[in-house]
């Protein structure tokens, strides 16, 4: 096992609120957070007011469903912050916040539906039907809190071929509704101890450590042995997982 540390950071006054993060990509086990993490982590959460602090691409619109669905349930009062970017279903989630904020250089990219298709025309043609059905769901949420018409949602959603959508900086987020006010949350953060996980130290059991002294390079190649003393050591330290790594 190899020695890590690890550092962490909490907020100072987590029992009147509770900062929870949504970064990386949506819907994705391997590089971003995933519904049943994110609602996990939220349902554990018993303070009266959340921060919802967002940078997130977005990702998997059912995975952000689950999200917003979650968040709309929580009895606490859920402020939201977009500090870099909240797009494609990232976007959404915000919406559930009670109250939304966002940097004023802060984006947020509202699109179409999208996903890759394989089979017969009539496989095409389902996927078709669900994608639209799925960005009529999503531009319904932004008019419920926005404002205007699904429709018109929908057209904006649809603006440079529905791929790219529609992007908005800052304050024009406010203006078009899709934020209440520009704002940023109060990081109030106090230092947790560092942690370290080490190796156990040897116990009376373990059987020695047998080193081929036949791998030690001779002397011809200048190559110094280390005094018994400091050998002694250097294994030590290598034993208790001094060694400097990269954490995995």
């Amino acid at each position: 096992m190899e020695a890590r540390l690890a550092f962490a950071i909490e907020a100072a006054n987590k029992e009147a609120v509770a900062n929870l993060y949504l970064f990386d990509v949506i819907g994705d086990p391997f590089d971003g957070i995933t519904s049943g993490q994110f609602v996990k982590d939220l349902s554990a959460i018993r303070a009266p007011q959340i921060n919802l602090i967002i940078d997130s691409p977005g990702g998997a619109v059912d995975d952000a469903v689950a999200m917003y669905s979650a968040l709309k349930a929580h009895p606490a009062k859920v402020h939201g912050y977009v500090i870099g970017g909240a797009h494609s279903s990232a976007s959404f989630v915000f919406q559930a916040a009670d109250v939304r904020y966002v940097s004023e250089v802060a984006s947020m990219t509202i699109h179409e539906g999208h996903a890759p298709t394989f089979g017969t025309a009539a496989d095409h043609a389902a996927a078709a039907e669900m994608l639209d059905a799925a960005s009529n769901m999503i531009a319904g949420i932004y008019a419920e809190r926005a404002g205007g018409t699904a429709e018109e949602w929908r057209s904006r959603m649809k603006a440079n071929g529905g791929t790219l959508g529609t992007t908005y900086i800052g304050k024009d987020i406010v203006t078009n509704g899709l934020a209440d006010a520009v704002g940023l949350p109060a990081f109030n953060f106090t230092p947790l101890q560092m942690v370290a996980q080490r190796v156990a130290p040897p116990s009376d059991e373990t059987p020695p450590v047998e080193i081929d002294l036949s791998l030690i390079p001779p002397l011809a190649t200048g190559y110094k042995p280390p005094l018994p003393i400091d050998f002694t050591r250097l294994l030590k330290e290598n034993m208790n997982g001094h060694r400097r790594t990269h954490p995995a």
